[in-house]
């Protein structure tokens, strides 16, 4: 009986001693083995999405991210030619993009259900995929120069010609200064030849603009005292010192906005939804705004008010953007672009 009674013991500490050191399981992660493609564009942009995106996606899913970088056309190309077996999950897109690509059927719908901050994001930013960064396309300045334009009409003053720059077509900028020309002149997207005699009577150009380096040196010149610009690149080009300041006429700016997208027909699409809400959140929100100057398209975002103060901020401040009919610029762009090459480039 002692002999049974001590091997129970024994069986009863070995079992105790066994389960005090029994690891307890850990729950996989969602993303475990699994990898997120995102196209994206590179500089500053790649580095506020690995800090405020990726990190924390990466964490929380176990997924790993491999970035694309490059230029939006290239990946708007990309998605189409790929699309029944994409090889980017997440896609980064402008505002003359995005309705494309949805109409088309190359990117897939919001989802709300599995993108939460979608349902705090304005509804302009809700429009046309996940709006991620709203910005402002009005006037830049050369405070050397000129005071600051009330109207988009003031860059047809007498005084001015040979120093108004339009920048170049088909673009965002491009794009947004011919509706406005034409809107100011009696036209509007459905009827833009106003847009293109207003824009000859410019002439002659003091440089037709591509590029921020070259708009920035341009500027620093004398050579141009007036261009169509998006907000952000005005307040970082001011900040290095440069001679500008941005308007926002009377009449209004139109909204430009970058977006991401789930490419259709991805494998990733769970991930791919988690990935764009940390987008939409509040640190990756303001760091954006921050760094660029992006303003935020999540209502419940909190900036300083000095950073607010430079951005399309708030309800007030996002109901003044025009959203413009990007649908009939799509739609008329290539017999747009062929007669701007002859009425603009070539007359």
């Amino acid at each position: 009986m002692r002999t049974i009674l001590r091997v129970l013991v024994l069986i009863s500490l070995a079992t105790m001693l066994a389960a005090a050191f029994v690891v307890p399981c850990l729950a996989e992660k969602i993303g475990e083995g699994r990898t997120l493609v995102v196209g994206a564009w590179g500089g500053p942009q790649e580095d506020i999405i690995r800090e405020y995106v990726i990190k924390p996606f990466e964490e929380e899913t176990g997924a790993k991210v491999e970035l694309i970088l490059g230029g939006s056309s290239g990946r708007f190309a990309r998605i189409y030619a790929e699309k029944d077996h994409p090889t980017m999950d997440v896609v980064y897109l402008n505002l003359g993009q995005t309705p494309q690509a949805l109409a088309d059927g190359v990117v897939l719908p919001p989802n709300p259900e599995g993108v939460p901050e979608f349902n705090n994001l304005y509804p302009q930013a809700q429009e046309f995929g996940y709006g991620v960064s709203f910005m402002a396309i009005g006037i830049q300045y050369n405070t050397d120069y000129v005071e600051k334009p009330t109207s988009w009409l003031d860059l047809w003053k007498p005084e001015y010609r040979g120093k108004v720059a339009p920048f170049v077509f088909p673009g965002t900028q491009g794009s947004a200064f011919l509706v406005m020309a034409a809107r100011v002149h009696g036209g509007y997207e459905c009827n833009i030849g106003p847009g293109f005699e207003a824009l000859k009577q410019l002439k002659p150009y003091p440089a037709i603009l591509s590029g921020i380096p070259e708009t920035n040196l341009a500027f620093m010149e004398g050579d141009v005292w007036f261009t169509p610009q998006i907000h952000g690149y005005t307040y970082l080009f001011k900040a290095e010192g440069g001679p500008v300041d941005f308007a926002i006429p009377k009449e209004g700016a139109p909204l430009a906005m970058n977006s991401a997208v789930i490419t259709t027909n991805s494998q990733n699409v769970d991930l791919a939804e988690i990935f764009i809400n940390y987008q939409l959140a509040q640190p990756a929100q303001e760091a954006f705004a921050r760094e660029l100057y992006y303003a935020p398209t999540n209502r419940t975002v909190v900036l300083d008010d000095e950073l607010a103060s430079m951005m399309p901020y708030g309800e007030e401040e996002v109901s003044k953007l025009l959203m413009l009919q990007w649908n009939m610029i799509i739609e008329n762009q290539s017999e747009w672009a062929d007669r701007w090459n002859r009425e603009i480039l070539e007359d």
